[in-house]
């Protein structure tokens, strides 16, 4: 880990007393201590909490992104470009392919692909953020990964378990969920879609975040995605 950190601020070698350094407030103390030339700016959450009401974006209604906005409003106040010229570029922001990926929208149901998220805590931005979740998870748990669902178990209606390591899942979630072993992903849909006919009312939301690796069912997590989003597209026009 140590070398990983050299690695990611060796960066700042390279920068003179007359450029910037925009990092996280945890790294000040090494920042300084390895004397970086650089002006040292550190973007301040509470500075985009202020504006961020005024983005209306899917791609950033989840926290996913909010310490990549922070950082992006300093800079672009460093450029001094006016909050209002921010404001509607953010706007029309798209994020990565399955990261937090909204690709489909029907009557009441969004299909979010969040295939990138190989662990629990990479999945929790996506559950704090949304409400009537019907969650897919499972794959490859990272090892020592525990799921901890008091504070998002309210936003989910369902889990849908897939992958060879149900066990593993199904021991976590019992009793806190209300679940289906589905194995994989064309199963999950195919329960979804039944499943979805049960709320008529409320807004809802087809998340694949698995908090697990791929490679039990998929070579990597785009292969994972892009095939949940090719049955989604199918089987949300045949039964939703």
């Amino acid at each position: 880990m140590k070398n990983y950190l050299n690695s990611k601020l060796k960066i700042f070698n390279h920068q003179t007393d007359k450029q910037f350094a925009i990092i996280n407030k945890n790294f000040k103390k090494i920042f300084i201590k390895k004397n970086f030339l650089g002006k040292l700016i550190l973007p301040n959450k509470k500075e985009y909490d202020k504006i961020k009401y005024k983005i209306n974006n899917d791609y950033l209604t989840s926290n996913i992104n909010e310490e990549n906005m922070s950082f992006i409003y300093s800079f672009s106040k460093l450029l001094k470009i006016r909050q209002e010229s921010f404001i509607e570029a953010m706007k029309t922001f798209k994020g990565l392919p399955h990261r937090f990926e909204i690709f489909l929208k029907k009557k009441e149901v969004t299909f979010i692909n969040d295939s990138k998220a190989t662990s629990f805590v990479a999945t929790q931005s996506a559950l704090s953020s949304l409400k009537n979740i019907y969650w897919i998870l499972g794959g490859l748990p990272k090892k020592g990964d525990k799921i901890s669902l008091s504070k998002y178990k309210a936003n989910i209606i369902k889990c849908y378990l897939i992958g060879k390591n149900i066990n593993f899942f199904k021991k976590q979630i019992k009793g806190k969920l209300v679940f289906s072993i589905t194995k994989n992903l064309k199963n999950s849909l195919i329960q979804i879609s039944k499943d979805i006919e049960l709320q008529k009312n409320n807004k809802k939301t087809v998340l694949l975040s698995p908090a697990a690796a791929s490679f039990d069912q998929f070579i990597n997590f785009e292969k994972r995605g892009n095939e949940f989003k090719r049955l989604c597209r199918k089987y949300a026009r045949k039964f939703i």
